[in-house]
């Protein structure tokens, strides 16, 4: 099912386009670097930027990022050296970002929470084979060395120790961005919302609407259930924040021995919009794991009566019960288009280096979460 075309915001817009044209070139037409290629591209690209000598060396490739290419590299010059990452967008990822929004959030967001630093962007596919961006290192872990996590974060254990450390810290930093008054911030590449509308939310249906339309393999009814739903009962958003859009357990690193947060990673689905879209994402029940006394945790990490308390005392913003049941429901809908729609369509097309991942492991969870939406919305309709 095909709905009436929308307004999406220009640079995801954009995005999809291009999209597009690299399906129709053809699935040679994925750049893909090797430590030796990615010194190279360094050392070319840095020249351009600094006006001082400069050594770029111990270039690795990172087994994070999903599936962008992620190298870290040490930049040496006058005064100094430090390790920088390298993150280049992938042309088969299974939601289509933009990283020009990915910079410049992090930029707005480095007085408010440990974050990787932003220091260059490329938009010019000729540096680095895709869009580009050179941030500082963050170090710490995504889970403890005992636990093995499943792909994407699922099934991480924190134990009750780091639990107890990390939990406090995970509801502190999401409460202090939503709460954080960006309108001075430089947010290149996002569109602005107004408040007291629904554009902030019309705007990423729309988006995800494109999306299945153009990546489904066939229909699906849950999917045509769900978008029906989610346009008929948006909400107004009373008051637009930064979203990170991926807050979870696997999207922050820490330091094992004292529990600290080193940073909050992957903003690639950061957005401007209703703080319950960030709340319902990160009480996912794919995400979360129970505690020894039997308790479920959100993200593993917080009981959600806890988790909404703590929020509301820090942020000094209200939790509505029915937004939030309602960002849940669209925090599944998106997560099955990209799982189901998304995904193997990049496989098939032979888009992504994760194609094992894409074709058998998305597509499970995707069930999963069809399995929730059908009880979300069928119980709503009821």
């Amino acid at each position: 099912m095909k709905t009436e075309t929308r307004r999406i915001e220009r640079n995801l817009e954009a995005a999809l386009d291009e999209r597009a044209r690299r399906r129709a070139r053809g699935a040679e037409d994925r750049p893909g670097l090797t430590p030796a290629g990615a010194h190279r591209r360094l050392t070319r690209f840095l020249a351009r930027q600094l006006d001082t000598d400069f050594e770029v060396t111990e270039v690795v490739q990172l087994s994070g990022g999903g599936a962008n290419e992620c190298y870290a590299f040490r930049l040496t010059r006058p005064g100094g050296s430090e390790r920088l990452v390298l993150r280049i967008k992938s042309q088969g990822a299974c939601c289509e970002t933009d990283v020009e929004r990915e910079f410049s959030i992090l930029g707005a967001v480095r007085s408010v929470l440990p974050a990787p630093v932003p220091y260059w962007l490329s938009l010019d596919g000729d540096d680095f084979g895709s869009p580009a961006m050179i941030t500082g290192f963050a170090e710490g872990v995504s889970s403890p060395a005992e636990s093995v996590p499943l792909a994407t974060g699922l099934g991480t254990v924190y134990g009750t120790r780091l639990r107890k450390l990390l939990a406090p810290q995970f509801v502190t930093h999401l409460a202090r961005l939503h709460a954080h008054d960006w309108s001075a911030a430089e947010l290149a590449g996002f569109d602005i919302p107004r408040a007291g509308t629904t554009e902030a939310l019309d705007w990423r249906l729309s988006f995800w609407d494109r999306a299945w339309d153009e990546d489904a393999v066939e229909p699906h009814p849950t999917i045509t259930l769900t978008r029906e739903w989610l346009w008929r009962h948006r909400p107004v958003v009373d008051r637009v924040s930064l979203l990170h859009g991926d807050y979870r357990n696997g999207n922050f690193l820490f330091d094992e021995r004292s529990g600290r947060i080193t940073a909050v990673i992957d903003w690639e689905l950061c957005s401007l919009g209703d703080r319950h879209s960030d709340l319902a994402y990160a009480m996912l029940p794919a995400w979360g794991s129970t505690g020894e006394s039997g308790e479920f945790l959100d993200s593993g990490l917080v009981e959600r009566e806890r988790f909404i308390a703590e929020y509301e005392r820090i942020s000094g913003l209200d939790v509505d019960p029915e937004r939030l049941r309602y960002y849940l429901v669209y925090a599944l809908y998106w997560s099955v288009v990209s799982l189901i729609g998304t995904a193997p369509r990049n496989a098939d097309l032979r888009m992504t280096q994760l194609d094992v991942m894409y074709n058998f492991v998305y597509p499970g969870l995707g069930a999963y979460f069809s399995r929730e939406l059908n009880r979300l919305v069928s119980g709503a309709a009821a």
